[in-house]
């Protein structure tokens, strides 16, 4: 229980699953500290968080959008993906069928947050939360699920090449450059209509802000930059402990996980759709490299519930598992890159290989490959069955990459990256209630 009196706090994120984790685990954790909670919610896939907000105690609302692609808008976004390698503009194709549509709902509800908390913490991307809270004169502090969005002298933004140190400056320029001219005429037009003064810069004024900028990435992966401000925190990863989450595997799963070897995990989480030309190409190379590797394994794959799938008896096909329970249980984790997947895999001391399809994955790869828990990282042009087989088998035949990720996972569940982010949060609060 904390020393400050309970306060009201509002959270407000965007986007898929990974997005929506480290928020859960914050609201748990507040609520926990005595303080009253509302989590606001835009989830690009919809799905249901309210039995967790019932264990937990908070109060949960939902903020869908409107306009959710279809599945034919889905594949074109797929195509559009391909066709790009700038990850801004990557940036910008979600932008324009995921947030953009949204907005008015998204502002509209952090207003109503606003009407009733006395402090918001929001995702990077939601610059209506920002706009609401300047409105009604109460603090807000940005939640970052990664740190290479940061401005740093010591560290390239996600998408830059590495050829010294001494580019990192301009490749922050370059950024910064592509991020405003792609970004910043949508965010002052909502500023400008509201009556607020139009920002300069979206890296520096709009994803963060003058508060307080709490990272969420576990100390291990990402060390405190010298050059950023005292507002910037790493607070650590945030994720549920163990006894908030009611979620167990399926005695299906059970069972398999009991029958031998353990197996690898495949997942591209929500690079994936329901669509079968989302996943059936990508269920071939997987297949083809489990055979190919006479391997045991399991593939997550978002299949619709009168999807049925023949499967040889090493592997078992799951909609959905939960990561912290299943990745403890596998010998590598084969996914994407997100963040929430990355640190995920790292607390279950699996290894990776990670194949990226956009934004900072490719970051998250390199990341992991230099920490020595991950086979050298690809993207998703360049995925095939051999690819794959080449880059677990060099994970197989090395015991290092196991002893590493286990290492890094007794660091990590030693972090207390829940209670670090409550404290900096407390501290906020307690400025605001000392002013006259």
């Amino acid at each position: 229980m904390s020393s400050l009196s309970p306060m009201k706090i509002g959270l407000q994120t965007w986007g898929s699953e990974g997005d929506v984790q480290p928020f859960l685990a914050l609201a748990s954790g507040l609520v926990k500290a005595g303080h009253r909670v509302t989590l606001c919610i835009t989830e690009v896939s919809e799905r249901d968080y309210a039995q967790v907000a019932a264990q937990n105690g908070f109060e949960l609302l939902l903020a869908p959008n409107p306009q959710l692609p279809s599945l034919d808008m889905m594949d074109k976004m797929r195509q559009a993906f391909k066709a790009l390698s700038n990850p801004v503009k990557q940036l910008k194709v979600i932008n324009d069928y995921f947030f953009r549509p949204a907005e008015d709902v998204m502002f509209e509800a952090a207003q109503n947050l606003c009407a009733d908390c006395d402090l918001l913490v929001r995702h990077i991307f939601c610059y209506p939360t920002q706009v609401a809270a300047e409105m009604a004169g109460i603090p807000v502090a940005t939640l970052y699920a990664v740190h290479n969005i940061l401005p740093s002298k010591h560290l390239a933004p996600f998408g830059a090449v590495n050829v010294g140190d001494w580019a990192i400056p301009l490749w922050w320029r370059l950024a910064q450059w592509f991020i405003n001219r792609t970004f910043l005429a949508q965010v002052n037009r909502l500023r400008t209509s509201r009556g607020l003064e139009a920002l300069k810069d979206v890296l520096t004024q709009v994803w963060s802000n003058t508060t307080l900028n709490l990272i969420a990435v576990s100390p291990a992966l990402c060390r405190p930059q010298l050059d950023w401000p005292r507002h910037y925190q790493v607070c650590g990863f945030l994720n549920l402990p163990s006894e908030d989450q009611n979620e167990r595997l399926t005695p299906e799963t059970e069972a398999f996980l009991s029958q031998g070897e353990r197996p690898l995990y495949f997942t591209f989480g929500s690079m994936l759709t329901p669509d079968e030309s989302s996943w059936r190409e990508v269920l071939e190379i997987w297949s083809d490299t489990v055979k190919m590797l006479g391997c045991r394994a399991i593939f997550q794959l978002p299949l619709s519930q009168d999807t049925t799938l023949s499967t040889p008896a090493n592997v078992l096909v799951l909609r959905r598992s939960p990561h912290r329970l299943i990745f403890p249980r596998c010998a590598m984790v084969i996914h994407h890159g997100g963040a929430g997947t990355t640190q995920a895999s790292l607390l279950g001391a699996a290894p990776s290989v990670i194949v990226a399809h956009i934004a900072d994955q490719p970051f998250w790869g390199r990341e992991m490959a230099r920490l020595g828990v991950s086979a050298t990282p690809m993207v998703r042009e360049q995925m095939s069955s051999k690819r794959l087989v080449r880059a677990i088998q060099s994970i197989l035949q090395n015991p290092d990459f196991k002893k590493k990720a286990q290492a890094l996972s007794v660091q990590m569940k030693q972090e207390q990256g829940v209670a670090h982010a409550i404290q900096a949060l407390e501290a906020l609060l307690s400025k605001k209630s000392q002013k006259p």
